[in-house]
């Protein structure tokens, strides 16, 4: 349904940094793009987000100024002009408005933080699912990105098990939990997720949640974090139900 033809060269040339600098083995392919692109085909993704799980930091070793001539003549190709960004943790590389190769230095937030598939006629590490979603509750769970929020509840969706699986303190599936709500509960910022949810294009399978996905969270999250409060562990079965009665709510 969408065409990652831009984000397969940028995985090209990315894949290629990454064995110039014998980082391949550590690396993997995670965010927006690996979640669209591999795993549910639910939006447009145009960011190749590369995860590095190293003992130490490495991004370093990935700026413009440590490229060899192929790596260069490849970035050039795919319209790279000199705009980058580096700090202590990560290097941005600026592809065009729309499009960037990012490198994270990270640990794992996850049991089951990547598995090796095929993707593109490239095999390479992916992160899982829930890795990217943990990342995602992590890093930016106060912010309430509508992206994430619509991937969130996708994942959730698909695996009512998730939150089981990350490696994230109670007080951030709260921050969620409180971004959530706030949004919920005001007329301006839902619409603002309503026009960035269609500028996404979301796949028309998804459409329920595409729309729904604010009050889908508030209302599992609400229950998580009630259980949260009384210091009562979830079961499998609670989540998974609490999962359905939720999503059977929704109004189509």
């Amino acid at each position: 349904m969408y065409d990652f033809t831009i984000q397969k060269q940028m995985l090209d040339v990315t894949l290629d940094l990454l064995k110039e600098n014998n980082l391949l083995e550590v690396s993997t392919l995670g965010g927006g793009t690996a979640l669209a692109a591999y795993y549910f085909n639910h939006r447009y993704s145009t960011d190749i987000d590369i995860f590095i799980y190293a003992k130490e930091n490495k991004t370093h070793l990935l700026k413009p100024s440590n490229w060899n001539d192929n790596i260069n003549t490849k970035m050039k190709d795919i319209g790279f002009t000199g705009n980058f960004r580096h700090n202590d943790i990560y290097t941005e590389i600026v592809i065009d408005t729309n499009s960037k190769i990012q490198f994270f230095d990270v640990i794992k937030k996850s049991k089951e933080p990547f598995n090796k598939v095929d993707l593109w006629g490239y095999n390479l590490y992916i992160d899982s699912i829930e890795e990217i979603i943990a990342k995602k509750i992590y890093y930016r769970g106060d912010i309430g990105n509508s992206r994430d929020l619509f991937d969130i509840a996708i994942a959730l969706h698909n695996d009512a098990l998730i939150f089981r699986k990350m490696i994230l303190k109670k007080e951030k599936i709260i921050d969620l939990y409180k971004t959530v709500v706030s949004i919920n509960n005001s007329d301006e910022l839902k619409a603002l997720y309503l026009e960035e949810i269609d500028l996404m294009n979301p796949n028309k399978q998804y459409s329920l949640l595409a729309k729904n996905a604010i009050s889908y969270l508030s209302t599992f999250l609400e229950n998580i974090c009630a259980s949260y409060e009384i210091n009562y562990d979830l079961s499998n079965e609670d989540y998974m139900v609490i999962e359905s009665e939720t999503y059977s709510s929704l109004d189509n």
